[in-house]
């Protein structure tokens, strides 16, 4: 992640301002919140997710620019905990708008719950809802404004004037699903450059960051090109390289064969032996070093 500028100086402050944060983001999100004493709403509360307050969202109001709970926010924005947004509507309706976006319908009408908090997220959403001019996500929110902690930069949209009305009930288009589907896929790789330098530091040790997110994308392709896209799947795939360190998989036709598209079954135990064989070679490399 990339540290973040400033805030924009052209956002507009003579309008109420909040910060929506995600509780899947923020590890225990209230107590954080508690030394500020900013008014706070749990999205969460009396709905039918109670029993999930502690990875709840939370929309809390701003006392203007120089809240100290803003600044907080603006040294820990390239996490992307959540984001800013500006709205004159009573803080209830605000709630209610929001609650109404907890549980949407894919296009074939199954229930889904979008990471409304999540500025990768929303960022997708409301770039759609713009070019279409339509208050879609926007609701009663005149401006946002989120951080993007891959780029660097905060990403900024405003509800468009005259804008279609918003949508009483939600259902994602094809469009948003492909959006989501490449937040998911960005995700995927900023967890995998995470877990690189964790286990395998040497392995992105002389890439500068942003040749260090082309490698890992460039692998994470790779990965979902040959059927391999959960999260332990991504891991084991990794591990294969970290473990062989710069040395071509083609020098390794063993590991190669358990990672082809050609042997769709067992996609996670392949792919968890292939990591193994790899590790088997490193230690073997280790063992005949003098």
């Amino acid at each position: 992640m990339l540290e973040l500028p400033p805030l924009p100086h052209d956002l507009p402050w003579a309008t109420p301002a909040y910060l929506l944060l995600d509780g899947v983001s923020v590890p225990d999100l209230v107590q954080r919140l508690h030394p500020w004493g900013n008014p706070a709403y749990n999205l969460y509360l009396n709905t039918r997710w109670h029993e999930l307050l502690d990875i709840s969202p939370c929309l809390i109001a701003l006392n203007g620019l120089h809240d100290p709970l803003l600044a907080y926010f603006q040294e820990h924005a390239a996490l992307e905990w959540g984001y800013l947004l500006f709205s004159s509507a009573d803080v209830h309706k605000l709630c209610e708008h929001w609650r109404h976006l907890l549980c949407v319908e894919q296009v074939d009408g199954v229930d889904v719950m979008p990471r409304i908090a999540d500025p990768a997220v929303m960022h997708q959403l409301f770039s759609i809802a713009v070019q279409d001019r339509s208050a879609r996500w926007f609701g009663p929110v005149t401006h946002v404004c989120l951080p993007d902690g891959v780029e660097g930069v905060w990403r900024q949209h405003a509800r468009p004037h005259q804008a279609i009305a918003e949508p009483a009930t939600y259902r994602l288009t094809d469009q948003e699903l492909t959006a989501l589907g490449s937040v998911e896929f960005r995700n995927a790789v900023s967890g995998l450059i995470e877990h690189l330098h964790k286990y395998f530091p040497d392995l992105l040790a002389t890439l500068a960051p942003t040749a260090q997110r082309s490698y890992v994308q460039n692998m994470t392709e790779q990965a979902y090109q040959q059927g391999f896209c959960s999260d332990q799947e991504l891991s084991f795939y990794a591990n294969v390289f970290g473990y062989l360190a710069g040395q071509p998989l083609t020098d390794h036709p063993d590991i190669a064969h358990l990672l082809t598209k050609s042997r769709p079954d067992a996609l996670l135990a392949r792919v968890k032996l292939a990591a193994e064989l790899a590790e088997l070679r490193a230690d073997q490399r280790q063992g005949s070093q003098p």
